[in-house]
């Protein structure tokens, strides 16, 4: 829901206040100067109406009574005399341009001051009365092409006399009365115009006629509003007694109106100006004495809600009550930050002891939402932040409902419940175990959740069986190696003496050969024809190479300090390669001839002082791991090979194992040198033998031991090895 703020109020309560009455006061007083403008316009126009209809009324009334004082003397003359009587009055009154009298037939007998006599006059007056005058509509005479009226009086013995008005003059002095802001129409009694502002409409004779105030019946004095010309006009119409015309005084209503709402408009102006003048003014001292404390106390208010205490004394305003709220803000906010630094320093206190633990620590609410733990789960799990959003356990723990049930069971029957030795994790062996307390106090419930790494304990337990075992074998194998080593020598022995039997070299051989009826030469065709040199020497070579294989498997399994020995580089490795293809393990999952040995030796490789038997050690574990990796995870390349290249680089012997197998994992890469890491499956590896081999590479002969790896395309394990005496 959305609200004002204190200045929208204050403003709006202002035009409430101000601008509203002020704009209905400018209202009234603008209808009611409009009102006096109507009214004073008014009896303008009926004043002018009156007088303009009146003047009207005496030209025509004038000139009728100027004929009837003529049209007593046209009946006693002869015609001669007529006509020049007619002439001097033409030019004694200018509002006559023809004297016109006519007999009882209406032809014309004289004229004035020019004109065909004799003829019938175009214009009849037959049938209206003879006492009364006569008057035409206007019309442009064909004489002087002026606007006339015709006006005819009877004359004794049946004739009649007529005159031939000019309007000229009856013309200018209406038209003297008008303005831009006037309007005069003058029409006769069929709508034909005598006076127009528009004075082409005249020469035209136009009619207006169709004026709806023509048309109107209004009472003496009305004035009204009326449309004409498309424009909204106000005006009167008077009845000029005796013609039948009609005369029309009025102004446009845009004359009317707009003095008045000139005037609303400089009012409203001004009403407006001051207003804004005052709210300007008002706003100004209200923001900087109410608004501005307020917005300084609701940004300290936001600041402190964000945990960003204010330093200084709140702002003093000019009102005490604003004042007052500020001193008890200030006090309020100094209280909420020390209780606030007493709670952080609480908390920091409680996750700096729960983030020391060992343990990975997870609280489970009672709505079974995973909210918070410490920095071990943190990485367990791969969290951002140990304030984490509530999240269901089912979806944090996802793939292990054995968990989850743990968990609500520990909330359920509120006693601790544990899993042991299971993975959280399918990328990694890591074992752990998982115990579920819940929580008792009366105010926080639900579940704290402590995973345990325990693999270590565990591989431990594993690695001491496993000990236990070697021990065991290798007693087992020194005490065959003892059992064989003693066959083995009588099987030498015998071989070396049947080739020292048969040797022509020795003359006791001759000489028994003779005793026996055989010479030794027959006995040695006999030899070599059925090959038995060859044997004896094929069991000799056989015994001999027996013999080495039980003494390295003596040296390689015999327990006991560390012998550092002067060791030839190059006869290490073979010794180990010919170990490796004799391996029994090796030979049951992936037999170690069948993989191509590829040798780059380099000839400047110097001898090196080391413990053999650690060495030999290590690259046996790299051979082994190389056999099985390619044996369980393929190759690329059409045969499985192991490259194994030695190099000088100053002072130090580099060896470097390098297969064509499936390649290491990044991720794998960074921890193959950690204690108990291992991706083998339970039974298969210990995780142990290449964090002994670093240690015997790295601590006992102070060399380094790196492995670089492309998934897919093998992996090169690189040794260096000082020449010189390492830290043995």
């Amino acid at each position: 829901m959305s609200r004002d703020s204190v200045v929208e109020i204050f403003q709006g309560k202002l035009v409430q206040w101000i601008l509203v009455p002020g704009l209905i006061m400018t209202v009234i007083l603008v209808s009611i100067v409009g009102l006096n403008q109507i009214n004073t316009l008014e009896r303008e126009i009926v004043h002018l109406s009156r007088s303009l209809s009146r003047n009207v009324e005496f030209y025509i009334d004038g000139a009728e009574d100027v004929l009837r004082s003529v049209a007593i003397m046209s009946g006693e003359g002869n015609v001669d005399s007529l006509r020049n009587y007619f002439s001097g009055l033409h030019d004694r009154f200018g509002q006559f341009d023809r004297l016109i009298l006519l007999d009882k037939n209406e032809n014309i007998i004289a004229v004035a001051p020019h004109g065909i006599k004799g003829v019938d006059f175009p214009i009849r007056f037959s049938g209206s009365d003879d006492s009364k005058r006569v008057l035409t509509s206007p019309m442009i005479s064909p004489n002087s092409g002026k606007l006339v009226l015709y006006i005819s009086i009877p004359v004794r013995g049946g004739g009649k006399l007529v005159a031939e008005l000019d309007l000229g003059a009856l013309q200018k002095f209406i038209y003297g009365f008008l303005s831009s802001n006037r309007i005069i129409i003058l029409a006769d009694s069929y709508g034909n115009l005598i006076v127009h502002p528009d004075r082409e409409l005249v020469k035209i004779q136009a009619n207006v006629g169709n004026l709806d105030i023509f048309k109107k019946t209004l009472a003496p004095g009305d004035v009204e509003f009326y449309h004409a010309e498309n424009r909204l006009s106000f005006g009167r119409v008077v009845n000029v007694t005796g013609t039948g015309w009609k005369l029309l005084v009025g102004c446009s209503a845009y004359s009317l109106f707009q003095p008045v709402i000139a005037l609303g408009l400089l009012i409203g102006l001004l009403v407006v100006f001051f207003f804004m003048v005052l709210l300007f003014a008002l706003k100004k001292e209200f923001r900087e004495g109410v608004v501005t404390p307020l917005v300084g106390y609701v940004r300290k208010l936001s600041a402190v809600a964000e945990g960003d205490y204010p330093t200084s004394a709140s702002q003093e305003s000019g009102f005490v009550e604003l004042d007052n709220l500020g001193r008890v803000f200030d006090s309020m906010a100094e209280q909420v930050r020390e209780r606030e630094h007493e709670l952080i320093v609480s908390k920091r206190y409680f996750q700096s002891v729960i983030d020391s633990m060992p343990s990975a620590l997870i609280w489970v609410n009672e709505d079974m939402d995973v909210c918070q733990c410490n920095n071990r789960a943190l990485e367990l799990f791969n969290l951002d932040s140990t304030e984490i959003e509530p999240e269901n356990v089912e979806s944090f723990f996802s793939g292990h409902e054995d968990i989850v049930d743990v968990i609500a069971e520990a909330k359920k029957f509120n006693s601790p419940k544990t899993i042991e030795r299971t993975v959280i994790s399918e990328d990694s062996t890591d074992i752990f175990d998982i115990t579920a307390f819940p929580l008792r106090g009366f105010e926080v419930k639900g579940v704290v959740v402590r995973i345990d790494d325990v693999t270590a304990r565990v591989r431990m337990e594993e690695i001491m069986v496993q000990t236990e075992k070697m021990i065991s074998i290798g007693g087992l194998a020194a005490g065959m190696a003892h059992e064989i080593n003693n066959p083995l020598g009588g099987i030498v022995q015998g071989a070396q003496n049947l080739e020292r039997r048969f040797s022509p070299e020795i003359k006791a051989n001759a000489d028994a050969a003779d005793e026996a009826g055989c010479s030794l030469d027959a006995m040695q065709g006999y030899l070599e024809a059925r090959k038995i040199n060859s044997v004896i020497k094929g069991i000799k070579d056989s015994g001999m190479r027996a013999a080495k294989i039980v003494s390295n498997m003596l040296k390689f399994s015999k327990p006991g300090k560390n012998i550092v020995t002067t060791v030839n580089v190059h006869d290490l490795i073979e010794d180990c390669l010919e170990l490796s293809a004799k391996d029994y393990d090796l030979k049951q999952k992936y037999d170690f001839t069948h993989i191509n040995i590829v040798r780059d030796f380099s000839p400047d490789v110097s001898d090196i002082i080391c413990s053999q038997g650690e060495i030999e050690q290590v690259l046996f574990n790299l051979f082994k791991n190389s056999a099985q990796a390619m044996r369980e995870h393929g190759f690329f390349g059409s045969t499985p090979e192991i490259y194994v290249r030695t190099r000088s680089i100053g002072n130090s012997v580099v060896i470097e194992v390098e297969d064509n197998g499936p390649g290491i994992k990044d991720e794998i890469r960074k921890r193959i040198f950690e204690p108990f890491f291992t991706t083998k499956s339970v039974g298969v590896g210990t995780g142990l033998g290449l964090s002994v081999s670093y240690f015997i590479i790295t601590q006992n002969h102070g060399g380094t031991f790196t492995v670089s790896s492309v998934p897919g395309q093998g992996a090169r394990f690189t040794i260096t090895l000082p020449v010189q005496k390492g830290r043995l």
